[in-house]
Formats: structure tokens, C-alpha cells, sequence
């Protein structure tokens, strides 16, 4: 825990109520600010809903490398591939795609994959802080992830995924085939190949995580406004915040609005190159014997999440911005795959769910305040990890609004590195 700093408390207003913007009112409010959070949508509905449920610091590989991309075409072949581009956003997506091909290098992706390390080896410090104060510990399952793989050509797919997390300092572990049964009873097949992660853990329903968070925020006298962001501009030495509700005038603001982070950098004057990749998921009840711990199902890039309320499978990426309606025909068809592994498993569908993941073409995230906007600090673009990063984010915000040394070099997370 930190110490509350001197510094005088000053009117801070967070933009974004998911785990990301919630962790950071939380740890401003340790230094005594008056924190009020802004969202259009509730606390903990949107991508903190609706995402894998994993707390995965192994998980620094970048998106930018030549073997994924030299998949892309056969990925987007594929009717249950896990790729799709909505063709009408794809004149918007070009510079993002254009950017995410210049980060393919060899030296770029290592980089890469080193900043996210940095910030994923310290994202357990900042949720057990949280978890210990909010007394969540029941929603968190520290058991690993297991990665399964039905034929030798999808575990070799993998293989530059598994160097890069050796690389970056990961325990990967290799086991024989044989040896899931033995983990997850509920298996009736044996595979050829398994990987085992230790070093994750499942929240077993992330959205009410967040919100009881944000309990905790509310109950030592934060406020939360569900209201809409329609402009931020300087107000003297503060910043005022206007909403379809009103005005906000605040000492300083955090920005964790996750795909909606661009909108307000546009508000700001600067070019953020980050995108949506649009994530589905749908529940189905647990199979019995029940999953203990989320599996990834290699050749078809299907993860199987145990949570509180059934089962989750999730899978790939879609690329069609925040406008165009959802398309639930992939993630629907990705459900047999599940039911091949587990006979037992009953394919209702009890719910469908579509949301958001702020991802840029470097796979950083942004963090920190860019120029020209002192006082306005950015906690986003998480992707694949936002509800990993979401705590420790938070605590890396609060360190600089209160300005704490934070032992990171923060310029190339730089909200306005483009």
C-alpha cells in the first residue's frame, strides 16, 4: 500500500468505469483526492465484462510477428477462423495495419513483447492489493492455464510465442499429452502436446469484480456518474469536462475509456493510433466434471474459461470499429469445437456478448500524459491483457498525478507516441 503523499488533494475526474479506470480512482483516493467516475454504460460493462477472465502476466507476446501475419490470409479464409476484418471499416483500419506491419521486426517485436513484461511482472502486486481490500479473494482461482494441442502443426504454430515468454523471463512448461487428464478430469481425449502456465489466475466473474471495486471507491466517498463525455478542454490551470449531464471542472483528469480513448485524444489535439479488436464470447453451462482452470484449445484458438455463472468460450479477432452491429455467427460455430473435447457438454447457449478491446499495432499499452495536455493522464489499450493491466495502471497513474518515481521508463507507453 502507498502512502498518502502531502501534496494537497485536488478534484480528479476519471473517464471510464471498467478495471482500469475504477483501480486508478482507488489508488488516487489513497492520496486523499476527491475522485469522481465517468461512464456512459455503468461500472464494469463493457470489455471488463465480457473479457477472458485471466490474470496472465505471461501473456507479453506482441500480435505484430511474421508468422501470425504470414496466417492472415488462410485466417481470413476461414468461416471459423480466428480472424475477420468487416471489409467497409477496412479504409479506417489501414494506418493501424500499415503500423502493425512496421512492428514486425525481429528487434521491434522483442522490444515489444519487454515493455508489456514490465508492466505484466508487476500486475499481481497491484491486484492482491486491491483484492485484499475489497475482500474478493473468492472470486480469484490461482491455478494456471493449460494450452492443449490435437496435432503436432498447431503446437509447432506456437513455438515462437512460447520463446518469446522464455525470453521475457516465463516459466513454460511442456507436458505430455497424457498428463491433462490428469489436470482436468472433465477431459476424456488425449492430446499430443500441453503447455502449462503457472503463473495466471481466473476471475471467476470479472465484471462483478470490477464492480465491487468500485464498491469499495464509492463506499470511502468516491462518486460515480453514469453520464457521456462530450468535450475536454482547459479551464485555466484545471480542465473542464462536459457530459450530456453537465460540467465538470477537475485539477486533473484520467483517461481510461478503453476503444474510446481515441475520441478524447481527438478532443486534445493528437493522433492516438489505437483500434477496436472486437471480441465475442458466449456461456454455456459447465460440463461435470467442471473445467478447473481456462484451457486453450490450440488448433482452433478457442479458449474455454470456467466462471461463476457456467463456462465461457472466446475466441479470435474482428476488426470492424465500434459502429457496425455484431455478427455472433463465429463465435457460435467455435462452440462444437468445445463439445469434441468434452462429449459431455451440454451446447445451450444461456448468453452472447460482443465488446470492445482498445489494441494498438505496437501492442503497448498507453500510459502516461502526453504534451501538450499536462494535468490529463491516459490508462488504456490493454488488448488482449486490459483486465490484467487494469490495477497496475492504475497504480502507475496515481504514482504520476501524485509524482511518484515509478521505476518504469514511461516514454514508450506515451499516449501521443505516433
Amino acid at each position: 500500500m502507498s502512502d498518502s503523499q502531502s501534496n494537497p488533494p485536488m478534484d480528479i475526474v476519471v473517464i471510464g468505469a471498467g478495471i482500469a479506470g475504477v483501480a486508478s480512482a482507488l489508488y488516487l483516493q489513497r492520496d486523499n483526492h476527491r475522485v469522481t467516475i465517468l461512464d456512459p454504460r455503468g461500472v464494469g460493462e463493457a470489455a471488463s465484462f465480457g473479457n477472458a477472465g485471466t490474470i496472465a502476466p505471461t501473456s507479453c507476446v506482441p500480435t505484430a510477428r511474421p508468422d501470425i501475419l504470414k496466417r492472415v490470409p488462410k485466417m481470413l479464409m476461414d468461416p471459423t477462423g480466428p480472424l475477420k476484418i468487416r471489409w467497409s471499416y477496412l479504409p479506417r483500419l489501414t494506418p493501424w495495419f500499415i503500423d502493425l506491419i512496421r512492428n514486425s521486426s525481429a528487434d521491434k517485436i522483442l522490444t515489444n513483447a519487454q515493455a508489456k513484461t514490465a508492466l505484466l511482472n508487476r500486475a499481481f502486486e497491484a491486484y492482491n492489493e486491491l483484492i485484499s481490500e475489497s475482500d474478493t479473494e473468492e472470486l480469484i482461482v490461482r491455478n494456471g492455464i493449460l494450452q492443449i494441442f490435437e496435432t503436432d502443426q498447431a503446437f509447432q504454430n506456437m513455438l515462437r510465442e512460447r520463446e518469446l515468454q522464455e525470453a521475457c523471463g516465463h516459466k513454460v512448461e511442456i507436458l505430455p499429452g497424457e498428463a491433462v487428464r490428469q489436470m482436468e478430469p472433465a477431459f476424456t481425449s488425449t492430446f499430443k502436446h500441453a503447455v502449462y502456465l503457472e503463473n495466471h489466475a481466473t476471475i471467476r466473474n470479472p465484471g462483478e469484480l470490477t464492480k465491487r471495486f468500485a464498491s469499495l471507491f464509492e463506499s470511502k466517498g468516491g462518486a460515480f456518474r453514469q453520464e457521456a463525455v462530450t468535450g475536454l478542454n482547459r479551464d485555466g490551470a484545471r480542465w473542464r469536462v462536459t457530459t450530456d449531464n453537465g460540467v465538470h471542472v477537475a485539477d486533473r483528469v484520467v483517461v481510461a475509456t478503453g476503444a474510446w480513448s481515441r475520441e478524447i485524444a481527438k478532443m486534445l489535439g493528437f493522433r492516438m493510433l489505437l483500434d477496436t479488436e472486437r471480441g465475442y464470447h458466449v456461456m454455456v453451462p459447465q460440463p461435470d466434471p467442471e473445467l478447473r482452470r481456462p484451457i486453450l484449445l490450440g488448433d482452433h484458438s478457442v479458449f474455454l474459461v470456467p466462471m461463476a455463472e457456467g463456462m465461457r468460450v472466446t475466441s479470435g479477432v474482428e476488426f470492424g470499429g465500434l459502429n457496425l452491429p455484431p455478427d455472433y455467427r463465429r463465435i457460435r460455430a467455435m462452440v462444437p469445437f468445445a463439445k469434441k473435447i468434452l462429449p459431455q457438454l451440454e451446447e445451450r447457449e444461456m448468453s452472447a456478448w460482443m465488446g470492445f478491446r482498445p489494441s494498438t499495432p505496437d501492442t503497448r499499452p498507453v500510459l502516461g500524459e502526453p504534451a501538450g495536455a499536462k494535468g490529463v493522464f491516459f490508462a488504456t489499450g490493454g488488448s488482449h491483457v486490459g483486465m490484467t493491466l487494469g490495477p497496475i495502471m492504475g497504480k502507475i497513474t496515481a504514482d504520476l498525478v501524485a509524482g511518484r518515481e515509478t521505476g518504469l521508463d514511461l516514454e514508450i507507453y506515451k499516449p501521443d507516441r505516433w
